[in-house]
Parts: structure tokens; sequence; C-alpha cells
């Protein structure tokens, strides 16, 4: 043979580290220091042993064989420090974080010549297939809600009797400047028939460009702001307006995006609005300011009837989980995974009136208990009729009869009602390419999305389940102090989040006033190749409300808010060492600063540059220093948001702002001058 034929297996993956700590080393796990440690055994053991020469000796086969072998056994050996925290993060109920679904705003548009409102069912589905999907990708509607007949008519924007047209699709101030008492904004319905029941609008606030308004949740006194002012909802019935009761308003007054869904009277006849001569839609809505003034006057990106929050999942109906071997019907498996986190409803066959009576389970109308889902069976006693449940492999685990009641004996008597399944995509969901109805409906012409999906994102790896995992067992998913805010942001529901900060007393709307009860939450996502990494709206709102209404304590107003950016450039002379290549340290310093001054990456522990951290002229000089195949820096300045700073000083940031690398410049300098 003319060449040996070991080392062409050889492994090149060491043993994972934990991020951020030292992992004892159990054994070598590489084939060189075995076999050294081999060959000084080896004469104790066999001195008769002389000729090892790889090509004639068949001891030294023997020998790279062993290493071979026992180079894969010690790196999985040395996996184990990594492989108990792990279990031990697991039985503390730390577990991977799952992925979440997106989230969208449907637009229905029904026919003109329906005859009254349609009832659109919540788990009303339509779907979309964007570019590399090999099925259609469903949504399915969060809520019920009616859509009336027709679509948005003539939008109009009213200032002392005079009807000034507005494009629906915006952007455009309803109040114009704000100073006029008679602002208010107009909008028609093109429906022959009257709506009936209740009317939902979807209305969009413009934002700088690129950065969602701040969402709050939570609260229960007013902030120590100059109020907003009051505005009334109204339809011209007949010629006449009549109030109406807001059900719900999600946009605060216009200070957010989000839904209005009003209460409709009985009787809604066509007519105009005073002062307006004629319009092709026979019904109109006015929104108008009944007292106060706008601090700023809002801006509208749009303003949509009939419009839906949707959440990209599919519902699946009784479904028995089959058991899983092996596991004393302890543990069952669902068939469609993964699964929507609270969406699961199971019941279960067995004499229901005692466990109702000895636990307060509730009891379906089918005669069977309904069991609740738990994030740990432990600290649960014999009777409850809790289960866990693993939403990536869609397992339920159930209790022994002593945590957690036991399954009552049976067959097929476990069944799951309902529960929803995540529609994963290759990509995001852009705008419009949601248009295909799954579930019919007589007079609904075309569903559509007219804002691009956003909020989901994809589950936590087992690197960061482990970093998150102990500070997530000192929370124990309670925001007591500021920092736990933070942390509990990275598991709210429908948001794809991959850094925080909370400030106590920061409303980001108002800053440079601290204000007693709230707490500002900023939203880093993950990075995606698209400029600054910026939450959208979704994300936003799913942050505040999970922190509102799970983690926060009563009364707390927690708002939510994507961060402020400021560009930096860093322009950097550097002197090569003797043989480096210069185009290859060029960009592995380019590199190294996009990696240190990165939102999510930067700053010296490599967990994200600090919120409002000062540029320090040392760490950055060091940075530098240290990329293979430079020898000096003789010249590096900082330029923040397009302002040079005075060279070796620190550079302040804005308070609570990051940085977003931008075009940095690297020269190379033959003699180290600072020319």
């Amino acid at each position: 043979m003319s060449n040996v034929w070991w080392g062409r297996e050889r492994s090149t993956v060491g043993s994972p580290r934990v991020p951020g700590g030292a992992v004892p080393e159990l054994l070598p796990a590489d084939r060189v220091r075995l076999l050294a440690d081999l060959d000084r055994r080896a004469p104790a053991f066999t001195p008769e042993w002389t000729n090892r020469r790889p090509a004639d000796d068949a001891g030294a086969a023997l020998r790279q064989l062993f290493g071979e072998q026992l180079e894969a056994v010690t790196q999985r050996l040395d996996q184990w420090p990594d492989k108990a925290l792990i279990e031990f993060l697991t039985i503390a109920g730390v577990t991977p974080l799952p992925a979440v679904p997106a989230e969208v705003l449907l637009e229905f548009q029904v026919a003109d010549d329906a005859p009254q409102s349609l009832l659109i069912g919540a788990g009303f589905q339509v779907g979309g297939r964007p570019p590399g999907a090999e099925q259609l990708v469903v949504f399915e509607t969060e809520q019920s809600f009616y859509a009336a007949p027709g679509k948005t008519g003539e939008v109009f924007t009213v200032d002392g009797g005079n009807y000034d047209p507005v494009d629906p699709g915006g952007p455009f101030a309803p109040f114009g400047d704000g100073r006029s008492s008679t602002a208010a904004l107009v909008i028609g319905l093109t429906g022959d028939a009257a709506p009936t029941q209740t009317l939902t609008l979807g209305i969009g606030v413009a934002a700088p460009a690129g950065t969602p308004p701040p969402v709050g949740s939570g609260g229960v006194l007013p902030l120590p702001v100059p109020p907003g002012p009051a505005l009334v909802w109204e339809i011209i019935d007949g010629g006449n307006a009549v109030a109406l009761e807001v059900v719900r308003d999600e946009t605060g007054g216009l200070i957010r995006s989000g839904l209005v869904e009003l209460a409709l009277p009985g009787q809604w006849r066509p007519g105009l609005p005073p002062g307006l001569a004629s319009a092709k839609s026979p019904r109109f809505l006015r929104l108008r300011v009944a007292y106060g003034r706008f601090t700023k006057p809002p801006q509208l990106s749009f303003v949509t009837v009939n419009m839906a929050r949707a959440v990209g999942a599919r519902t699946v109906l009784d479904e028995v989980p089959t058991p899983v071997p092996n596991t004393n019907g302890r543990r069952l498996r669902l068939t469609q995974t993964p699964l929507v986190a609270g969406s699961l409803i199971l019941e279960v066959e067995d004499n229901g009136l005692q466990v109702a009576a000895t636990t307060g389970a509730a009891l379906s109308a089918s005669g069977r208990t309904r069991w609740t889902a738990v994030p740990d069976l432990s600290v649960h006693g014999p009777d409850d009729a809790v289960f866990e449940i693993d939403l990536v492999t869609g397992e339920l685990f159930f209790g022994d009869g002593r945590h957690g009641r036991a399954l009552p004996d049976g067959y097929r008597n476990v069944h799951a009602v309902s529960y929803q399944v995540q529609s994963l995509s290759p990509g995001p969901v852009d705008a419009g390419e949601i248009s295909t109805v799954v579930t019919a409906m007589e007079f609904l012409g075309k569903v559509v999305n007219p804002l691009r999906a956003g909020g989901g994102g994809p589950g936590e790896t087992a690197a960061q389940a482990i970093k998150r995992g102990p500070l997530e067992i000192r929370t124990r998913n309670r925001a007591v102090a500021v920092a736990d805010y933070a942390l509990l942001a990275l598991r709210a529901e429908g948001a794809d989040v991959a850094r925080a900060f909370a400030v106590a007393g920061l409303h980001p709307q108002y800053p440079g006033h601290p204000i007693p009860g709230v707490v500002g939450v900023f939203v880093v996502p993950p990075d995606r190749g698209e400029g600054q990494p910026t939450p959208d709206s979704e994300t936003l709102r799913a942050v505040a409300t999970h922190l509102a209404r799970d983690a926060a304590p009563a009364g707390v107003d927690v708002v939510a808010a994507a961060p402020r950016y400021q560009a930096v450039r860093i322009d950097a002379g550097i002197v090569l060492e003797p043989g480096a290549d210069a185009g290859t340290t060029v960009r592995a310093v380019l590199q190294a600063l996009d990696t240190y001054l990165h939102p999510l990456t930067g700053g010296e522990a490599g967990e994200g540059w600090p919120f409002g951290g000062v540029i320090r002229f040392v760490p950055l000089l060091r940075r530098i220093s240290l990329v293979g195949g430079v020898h000096a820096v003789p010249r590096l300045n900082v330029v923040l948001d397009g302002i040079r700073a005075l060279a070796c000083t620190d550079v302040p940031i804005l308070p609570y702002a990051l940085l977003w690398p931008s075009g940095h410049q690297v020269f190379i300098s033959d003699d180290g001058s600072t020319s």
C-alpha cells in the first residue's frame, strides 16, 4: 500500500464549551496527546516492542487505530459537564424557548351587495406561498369579528368645513397641525347594506423610517404627562351624528398602530356628513377631537375597515394522542408539531364528577375532565389534573400520583380537543403574499395582508438556553428587579427578541421625565442582514403585553420600544507584521470592528454593545492590535453620527442608545507614522 489509511476520518469537532464559563477537560480530547500518553506508557508494558515504523509494523497500525477510536470516546466524555448542566437546567424547568409564530394584519374585502355584516370566526384560515415555500403557509384569525359589507371608500380630513380627500394608504395627518378645534377625519364605506353589530378598523400610526412607535401595557394610574385629547367616534346616520361606544382601542388614542373595534347601533341610514356636497360612499364614519389637544399631531400610514389580526398557525381538532413506548402510560405524543404555546385544550374521560369535586377541574360539555398544562409537575399534588408539554416534540408528560394526578386506566380516553401548530415559513411573509382563502364564505371577495408579517422567530438553541438558564432560575418568572424585565422579555409569545434592556421610570415617548410606575423595555430583534435590527410593532405589542400580564407587579406600566442607533465609523491606520497579507489583515480588522461595535455581538463580553455604553479608546485600540497581522496602530479616530471625536479620548453616546457600525476606514502605514 502506497499511503497509510489512518487519519482520514479524524474528527475536527472539539468538545463544545459553555459560553462564558470554563468547562473542565476530563481527558485529553485530541489524538496527538492520547498517542503521546500511550507512547510514555508503552515501554513499561511492552518492552519488546521496538520497531515502530508505520509502514511495516503491525503494532504501529494498532496504535493509530487505537488513537482514532479513543479520540471519539474522550470527546464524548468531555461533553459530560455540559450534559450535566443541561439536565440540571431541565430539572429546574429551563428548556430552550420554542419558535414563535408570526403575526399579521389581514384586510377582509366583502362584496358591496352583502346583505349584512359577515361573522368571521376565530380560526378563519388564509394562506400564502412566500418565495422558497414548498407548501402553503397558513394563518388563522385570533378572534371573531364582524366584517362590514364593502370596503373603505373615500377618506377626508376636515378643517373648518373644508373636506380634503386623502389616500387611505397614507401617510396623512388626520387633524392637520392639531390646532383646529373643528378638525376631524371622515371615512366612507362602500357597502349597500348597513354594517351590524360591530365595526373593526386597522389604523397605522406613522413613525420615523424603520422605527415603530412604543407600545405600552398595564398600569392603573394615568401618566404624569400632559394628557392626550379625548377622541369621539361617530356614524353619520341620515345626516345626524351618533356617538359610538369603543369596544377596544389598541391605538391608545392614535399614539400607536393597532385595531379599533366600535359597537354599532341598530340603525345606520345612508347620509352625508354636514358640509360635504357629494360622495360615492353611502355611509360615513367620523373621528373628531371632543376636547384637548395633541402635543404632537399624529401621522397615519393607513386606515382600513374590516381588519383583523392573524397568527401563523393552523388548528388541529379532536386528536387522540398516542402513547410513548416504555413510559408506563405517563407520556403521550401528538402528531403535529411544533405547537403554539397555550393553544392545547386537553380532556380526559374518567370519573369527572369526583375529580371536579376534589380538585376544581372543569368539566366540558361532553362530560370529560379538562386538564391544565403547567410548567412543573413537581409542585402539584396527587389530585391535580395537570400535565407538562414539550412544544417542540409534542410530548405530554403526566403525573405519577404523587406529583400530579396519574392518568386513569382506559383506551383512547385522552382527547386533544384542539391545538394550534405553527406554520413554518422559509422566510418573512411580505405584504400582499397572503391571498389564498382556505375557509370560503359567501360574499367574501378576498383577504390580503397590506403589511408584512412580523413577530415570529426561530426557537432557541441549546447554547442560548444554557446561557439564559441561571438567570431564569433567579427570576422564577416574576419581574422583581429591573433586569428581570429584560430577561423575561425573551419569553414573550409572538415576539422575535434577541436582546432586551429595561430602565425603571423611563417612558420612551417622554424622555428626560422619570415617571414612577413605568418600566421602559428596549427590544432588539435578531440581525437578518437588513440594516439596523429594529423590532416591528407586533413584537413590541407582544413584549409589552407579556410583561405587564404575566411578569410585572400589578399596576406597573410596561412600555416596549425600539432602540435608538447611532452610526459609528472607525478610521484606523495600521502597521503590518512582516510577511502579513495586506488584504487579509484589513478584512480581519474590519470584521473585528463590526463585531466589537455590533448591538448583538459587541462589547467586551461579546453579548452586544452596552446600551448607552461609552466607546473606550484603550479597549478599542487593544481589539485592533490583537488582530493577526497587525503590528501597531499609530492612528485611531472615532466618528459618531458624522462628527469626528478628539483622538485618544473616550467617546460618550446618547443615553440608552446602541451603536451601528457604518463604513469603517482602515489604511496601511509603512513606517508607523501618524500622518
